[in-house]
């Protein structure tokens, strides 16, 4: 979450021209800082784990490489998603787009996009940590309509976790949420939206120790907002 601020920050000063003063700087120099506080939390819980002696130097070489894979991953996905929200900025400040009509062309190109990326997903082969379904693919639409069948649940909007809380609670709150940032976006800017955003995490991390969910690590409280 933090990296994206970092991100929404650059990417309005070099494509919509906006101004960051000495009190951003300082606000993206805190962010990097509790990012690089994550990295290290990765690396001092793999070297806590090779106190094991009996993980072999190839098995700790691997872990290794995954840890810094998908720190490669999340740090991509923040650009994209810095990327969106400033050319949301763009287009909804510029050209006046309501927020609820962002929100529905947005829900309809994703519809289309991802529709049509299931075709190909179909075929493209994965290692088994990418997939868990028998044709070892990225998506297999016609296992997806078995399971449908096997199981009623599934078709219904009902999470299997929690029967109690149906997914209509969860995509009319994701509705809202994103009628909300980008209303925040449109009316004052980009990188106040992310600020905002950051908050749940911060949140969810006072609930998650108050329920006993985690546990506290002392690198926590340093970067609450990553």
């Amino acid at each position: 979450m933090g990296a994206v601020i970092v991100f929404v920050g650059i990417f309005s000063m070099l494509f919509l021209g906006r101004k960051l003063g000495a009190r951003e700087w300082c606000g993206i120099v805190l962010v990097i800082f509790g990012l690089s506080l994550v990295g290290l939390s990765d690396f001092l819980i793999h070297t806590h784990s090779d106190q094991d002696e009996s993980n072999s130097d190839i098995d700790k070489q691997y872990i290794i490489i995954e840890v810094v894979f998908g720190d490669v991953l999340i740090v991509s996905a923040q650009v994209v998603a810095a990327t969106q929200f400033i050319l949301e900025e763009k287009f909804v400040s510029s050209l006046d787009i309501p927020p609820l009509q962002a929100v529905g062309w947005e829900g309809l190109f994703g519809v289309i996009v991802l529709g049509i990326l299931l075709i190909p997903f179909y075929y493209i082969k994965v290692p088994d940590s990418f997939s868990i379904n028998s044709r070892g693919v990225l998506e297999d639409i016609p296992d997806a309509f078995i399971q449908m069948g096997n199981n009623n649940l599934i078709i219904m909007p009902v999470s299997l976790n929690n029967l109690y809380m149906g997914n209509e609670v969860l995509l009319v709150s994701i509705a809202f949420f994103n009628f909300a940032g980008i209303s925040v976006t449109k009316e004052m800017s980009a990188t106040t939206r992310m600020v905002l955003n950051s908050l749940r995490t911060l949140f969810i991390w006072i609930v998650s120790l108050a329920l006993e969910w985690q546990k506290f690590h002392w690198v926590q409280h340093n970067n609450l907002a990553n």
